[in-house]
């Protein structure tokens, strides 16, 4: 008997706590035969279904794109060079008469850089006659060039400390006046020019990396000299497994003007490094974003479609009544 009274008891007791348990429900059931389905309120589901499953979808490819995010810190650059990458052509300067001199506040002073520089003979319309055979040439051979460009590719490497690099013919005047009448025209067009060891395609990687390529300045008086003042920017590119890629960006202001009868034109690089070095990182998105965005646009949608339902029948009942003189 004192079993069955405790099995009864405890049955109550359970039954009792449903009970209030209840209480807490924020979804309680309608019975069905006091709902009635309407036109308005299908057209507003369909609509807002639609426009959730987009939301949803458009959130979902969100959620497998990558983020891109950069910050910029100082960081002290180790000692060493920079190497400067280029190819440029000077449809009116004989290779023979091409001189690249190098100078820093380091006190580096270089006439005549050419042990990493490849020159290739241009001809006057424009094809490659392969490369300069011996910077001395014979006065038969200056005179068979004296009316071709010049290709230059190769690299310079420069310490890491502001300076410059310029195009001219310095040292070199005698063939200028002899073969050239004096007349020295560096017009040029600049292929690329990029910064460091690792070569980044632009399409592939954000920033500034190569603004100066496939510059022209070919229409120019023969009397013009260039300036490049360049800023080399230390910058990492972060992949979203960790893996970091140091580059250098590059932003170049240019300025040109004619020069004096007695100075021959020139093309000049100046540059500097900057103390500020940016990182560009790429990372996967949160798995707990996306399940928070994902409520937020079902219960979203699901509150507007509410509240569009309960305005448009309140305007039926009221245009039916004020307007149709129908109370029910």
């Amino acid at each position: 008997i004192n079993a069955e009274y405790m099995g009864t008891d405890l049955g109550a007791r359970f039954f009792i706590a449903m009970k209030a348990l209840k209480r807490f429900d924020f979804y309680r059931k309608v019975p069905l035969d006091l709902t009635e389905p309407t036109t308005p309120g299908a057209i507003i589901s369909i609509v807002c279904g639609a426009f959730m499953v987009f939301l949803l979808f458009s959130e979902f490819v969100s959620f497998l794109t990558l983020d891109e995010t950069s910050e910029m810190f100082v960081q002290q650059e180790e000692g060493g060079k920079i190497r400067l990458k280029f190819n440029m052509t000077f449809p009116k300067m004989p290779c023979f008469v091409f001189s690249l001199d190098v100078l820093d506040i380091m006190g580096r002073h270089e006439v005549g850089v050419s042990q990493t520089i490849q020159k290739t003979r241009i001809s006057a319309e424009g094809l490659s006659k392969g490369l300069l055979a011996s910077p001395n040439p014979a006065d038969e051979d200056a005179k068979e060039m004296q009316d071709e460009g010049c290709n230059v590719e190769g690299y310079v490497d420069v310490n890491k400390v502001p300076g410059s690099f310029h195009i001219s013919a310095h040292g070199l005047q005698h063939y200028v006046q002899r073969y050239l009448k004096g007349m020295l025209n560096v017009n040029h067009i600049i292929h690329y020019f990029t910064p460091g060891d690792t070569i980044l395609n632009p399409a592939d990687f954000p920033g500034s990396l190569r603004p100066l390529d496939e510059t022209h300045r070919t229409g120019d008086s023969p009397l013009t000299t260039y300036e490049y003042f360049l800023d080399i920017i230390p910058t990492i590119y972060s992949s979203p497994l960790g893996v970091d890629t140091k580059a250098y960006q590059l932003t170049a202001h240019t300025h040109q003007f004619d020069s004096a009868p007695s100075h021959m034109p020139a093309v000049y690089y100046r540059y500097q490094l900057s103390p500020i070095t940016v990182k560009f990182l790429k990372r996967k998105k949160k798995f707990s974003h996306f399940l928070t965005y994902v409520c937020a646009i079902v219960g979203g949608v699901f509150t507007v479609a509410g509240l569009l339902n309960s305005l448009l029948q309140s305007s039926i009942v009221a245009f039916q009544k004020n307007v149709l003189g129908k109370s029910n």
